[in-house]
């Protein structure tokens, strides 16, 4: 398949600078005459709870909702690309779990398991390399101007959308905290500090596993995927005759499969040459450019 383009902006959820940059990137795509598809990083269990209280909405205002505001007025198809919430969650319990039981087997081959699945999520999940952005892209100075904003929002929006999402990740932090934060450091003994210390390691490879892999590389496929049926619909078609072009011309079927559009949304049709515009946190870049490029 010949595809036109697709485009890709990072952002950082909820910061001013993100929310700006998604605005001018979709207006001047608009201007261009060249506005396709709009893919956000949400779902549609999380989007629509956001929905439910005005407050909310103003008070969590992202480069998202910014972005679908300007699909919704521009009459552009708005997706919600990411796997369900449920999905998500039903994963990390499931991913904590199996790490678990490897961390405690290590006689049967657990801790190679274990090493080889965070390896394997980080390669595909965190890829690195020249074609790829560095560390440098999380220090731009626009965004970290306005990070305060997004650690205030960031996990506000999700107790909103999902609150059994937060609980999981708050159970799994809550689990990082130890003795030795309660007792004091000069109230351990060597042992206990020992302990403390090799606890912590043992948290903190539960957490990469989960991080990497349920929540970074597996949300990519769906999300990628979602990128790549949109394309669908942009491709530049290769003529064979008049005679073809007759019964072709005219056809606006949705060639998206199994897309989830936002409500008010239209559908996806068939239209050459358009930018698909996928609204994403800059921890999935790099993984979706290498499924989209390399898969």
């Amino acid at each position: 398949m010949s595809l036109y383009c697709t485009f890709i902006y990072f952002s950082v959820h909820y910061n001013p600078a993100s929310i700006q940059l998604a605005v001018d990137t979709i207006n001047e795509l608009e201007e261009e005459d060249k506005l396709g598809s709009i893919i956000i990083e949400s779902c549609d269990k999380r989007w629509n709870a956001t929905l439910d209280s005005e407050l909310v909405k103003k008070a969590l205002q992202s480069e998202m909702k910014a972005a679908h505001d300007l699909g919704i007025e521009y009459g552009v198809p708005v997706v919600l690309g990411d796997q369900d919430i449920n999905i998500t969650v039903s994963e990390l319990k499931n991913g904590a779990k199996e790490a678990v039981l490897d961390l405690i087997q290590p006689w049967n081959g657990g801790w190679e398991r274990l090493v080889n699945s965070i390896t394997s999520a980080r390669k595909e999940a965190v890829p690195l390399g020249p074609d790829y952005l560095g560390a440098g892209a999380f220090f731009d100075p626009k965004l970290l101007g306005s990070s305060p904003v997004s650690f205030i929002k960031y996990p506000l929006s999700y107790l909103v959308k999902s609150p059994a999402y937060v609980f999981a990740i708050g159970a799994l932090i809550l689990l990082s905290g130890s003795d030795a934060d309660a007792a004091g450091l000069d109230e351990l003994s060597t042992t206990d500090l020992l302990e403390s210390l090799l606890f912590s390691a043992l948290e903190t490879v539960i957490f990469a596993r989960i991080f990497l892999k349920e929540l970074l590389a597996d949300r990519n496929v769906v999300l990628a995927e979602n990128i790549l049926q949109q394309c669908r619909n942009y491709e530049k078609k290769q003529s064979s005759g008049w005679f073809d072009n007759l019964f072709q011309e005219g056809s606006a079927s949705d060639l998206a499969a199994g897309a989830i559009y936002a409500p008010d949304s239209v559908v996806g049709h068939q239209e050459e040459g358009k930018v698909v515009v996928a609204v994403l946190g800059l921890a999935h870049l790099n993984g979706i450019k290498k499924l989209l490029t390399e898969s």
